[in-house]
């Protein structure tokens, strides 16, 4: 489910840095943007005086960058809405892309870096799964900082996705009866969310109709009970409806047959 929101927090930093080049050995994918890179920013003496940072920024303009106080408090409220444990769904970010859709954003698949989070005396790079799904960690020299999120693609301004992972078991597997549970706890999401937070609107009026597995294979497929369930295929991933017939049936099992990138809640098209 990608549900786009928008806050109006200023930006910290200015617009023009962007573009990290960092250490292979962290995930994520370097891609252009409209903007002309400009060259290495020229560092300052305190900067200097700094342990080399693994993260190198770039003249690049990107209008998707973001302040990490504003956006990591939305997620720690978006998760405070969250039932407590054991539960089947967990909040996630996701990157709003501009420059690629379909496909081509479900693959998405940093080969360096994706997200990183930069201040005045340090930077960090984030985590980003195959898909563009991230959390913010939680950093206090960040919010003492003002530190800004910056995005190693173009994203869309003041905005980020967010989603909503399910849980499965080790066998790929998920109950019918845990579908319905995520869906009713995101609804216990939905109805926490107050309506003055209007920067949160389109989580609060979201519909969900269903989940999104994304694979890695062309062959994969979803069962039930053993049997190719009915889907509705977008590149590498599977839209299975909910069905609530099926749901008051009993006891049924849904199987993720082949490698897997994730599944989470799916939005229902207008």
């Amino acid at each position: 489910m990608n549900i786009v929101f928008h806050t109006t927090v200023r930006r910290q930093l200015p617009a023009a840095l962007i573009s990290l080049a960092i250490v292979a050995s962290i995930p994520a994918t370097a891609q252009d943007g409209q903007d002309e890179p400009t060259g290495a920013t020229p560092a300052t003496s305190e900067a200097a005086a700094r342990t080399e940072s693994p993260v190198k920024i770039n003249a690049k303009k990107n209008a998707g960058d973001l302040s990490y106080k504003s956006f990591f408090g939305i997620q720690s409220l978006l998760q405070s809405f969250q039932p407590p444990e054991p539960r089947v769904i967990d909040f996630t970010y996701r990157l709003s892309f501009t420059e690629i859709d379909g496909a081509a954003r479900d693959e998405y698949d940093p080969q360096t870096w994706g997200v990183a989070i930069v201040g005045d005396t340090f930077d960090q790079v984030v985590p980003v799964d195959r898909g563009g799904y991230f959390l913010l960690p939680n950093l206090p020299q960040a919010v003492q900082e003002s530190a800004t999120v910056m995005f190693n693609t173009q994203t869309r301004w003041r905005s980020l996705n967010v989603a909503f992972k399910l849980r499965l078991s080790p066998e790929q597997t998920l109950e019918y009866a845990d579908f319905v549970r995520a869906i009713d706890e995101f609804k216990m999401v939905q109805g926490q969310v107050p309506w003055y937070r209007f920067g949160l609107r389109a989580v609060r009026t979201a519909s969900v109709d269903g989940l999104r597995a994304c694979f890695r294979a062309a062959d994969a497929r979803i069962e039930i009970d053993g049997m190719a369930a009915t889907t509705r295929v977008e590149g590498m991933c599977h839209v299975l409806k909910f069905d609530p017939a099926k749901a008051a049936a009993g006891p049924a099992t849904i199987a993720f047959v082949g490698p897997l990138d994730n599944v989470t809640l799916n939005d229902r098209e207008p």
